[in-house]
């Protein structure tokens, strides 16, 4: 049957059907060898195209996550084809592929050490060698860097190209490998005395599935993800996430040489070139570098969305709360945080521009940190709505405020 599937978008065609079935109930079994029987030649650009159209005729990026791993396993032998990208060093991509490498090498020694538990008697205390297994799994725990670099410096670009469905999927994939690792890591806190017996248990109910959801996470990387973005991204692109990667750091890794596009760049990322005249506004004047030294120096952390619910300013702090960088202008914001509360920012967005709310309020515990999340509807002088403002503030010192402390009781100052 192969022989009459001529072009691409037939291909894609049987595997959204494939695909539907699995999201129906059949077999994975099934599914796989009715795939295996009639496709030969799938490759990583099918499978990214499926899973746009799929979520563009409905089904919930939430539902292709839940069978992400499932349909990535029925395309497995097809995939396997797909060489892994070759970039030149200090690419973004040749940066990501180093840190996968680096993780694979922590998940096999983690495998390693509970392979020689099972040749131990059961009750034999092994707690000396969990604490090393403790060590490697805090090591996985970087790789959020690098998911936070994929969600807020790669997925911008392909929603610019309007494919962000796929992103979506990945970011909840993230998320999953996210509270994995945190429930691992709890597991062990409170552990005195380890059988090997009980660590083994404890090895494959949480610690084997969770290193299994980062190589599958890398192996979606290395044949779907990156190889799409090197086709989809201009050198422009790759270097404008280049110049912003150091804001979110490294997993694992640390790249030894710099990188520039062989063909050259233009104006990256929109650099300020003026810095003369003075913005007048109702209540006074600024001068442009009088306004960013401003906005640099506020003790809290602004982001603006428009009306059309674009990301169009954020305050550059020293020491923001939380991670802001170029590449997220000029996006819509539900794509700016995690698919599990895109909803709840959705419905405050439509709550102010009906008028229904003007703020909406939360406080979370960040390491330790009380951090307060304020957004406010920003209105213009007739009540129209221009747009939410979201102000971030660490509220940890302000909490060891007590008594009065006046002007005069000023540090710096001396009577002398």
């Amino acid at each position: 049957m192969s022989e009459i599937i001529n072009n691409r978008q037939d291909r894609v065609n049987i595997m959204k059907s494939l695909i539907r079935q699995l999201h129906s109930g059949v077999s994975e079994d099934k599914v796989k060898t009715q795939l295996e029987h009639v496709l030969d030649e799938a490759d990583y650009s099918d499978v990214f195209l499926m899973e746009v159209q799929l979520v563009q005729e409905g089904i919930p990026a939430e539902a292709i996550q839940k069978l992400c791993d499932t349909h990535t396993r029925v395309l497995k032998k097809h995939l396997d084809l797909q060489e892994t990208p070759q970039t030149i060093p200090g690419h973004p991509v040749h940066t990501f592929i180093q840190e996968n490498i680096a993780l694979s090498k922590n998940a096999s020694q983690i495998r390693e050490l509970f392979r020689k538990l099972e040749h131990m008697p059961a009750t034999t205390d092994v707690t000396e060698k969990i604490h090393t297994v403790t060590q490697l799994i805090n090591n996985l725990m970087d790789v959020d860097k690098h998911y936070r670099r994929k969600e807020y410096l790669l997925f911008p670009y392909f929603e610019k190209n309007n494919l962000p469905g796929p992103p979506m999927v990945m970011w909840g994939k993230h998320d999953e490998v996210r509270d994995a690792l945190k429930n691992c890591t709890a597991g062990f806190l409170d552990i005195k005395e380890l059988s090997a017996g009980e660590s083994l248990t404890y090895y494959q109910l949480a610690i084997l599935p969770t290193i299994e959801a980062i190589e599958e996470m890398i192996y979606k990387e290395e044949k779907i993800m990156f190889p799409t973005a090197l086709n989809l991204l201009t050198e422009q692109d790759w270097y404008e996430i280049y110049l912003q990667t150091n804001e979110y750091g490294y997993c694992l890794y640390e790249p030894e040489f710099e990188w520039t596009p062989e063909g050259g760049v233009t104006n990256p990322l929109g650099n300020v070139t003026s810095k003369s005249g003075r913005i007048q506004m109702p209540t006074g004047s600024l001068s442009l570098e009088e306004l960013i030294g401003t906005f640099q120096t506020l003790p809290f952390d602004l982001t603006f969305v428009d009306s059309e619910n674009t990301v169009r300013y954020f305050s550059p702090g020293k020491n923001r709360v939380f991670d802001r960088s170029r590449a997220i202008l000029g996006r819509k914001v539900q794509y700016c945080h995690p698919p599990k509360s895109v909803h709840i920012v959705k419905q405050i967005v439509q709550d102010f521009k009906t008028g229904k709310q003007d703020r909406a309020r939360f406080w979370i515990k960040v390491g330790g940190k009380l951090i307060y999340i304020c957004y406010f509807a920003v209105r213009d002088e007739n009540n129209h709505y221009l747009g939410t403002l979201e102000v971030t503030q660490d509220l940890s010192e302000v909490q060891e405020i007590t008594g009065e402390r006046r002007l005069l009781t000023y540090d710096g100052f001396s009577n002398n």
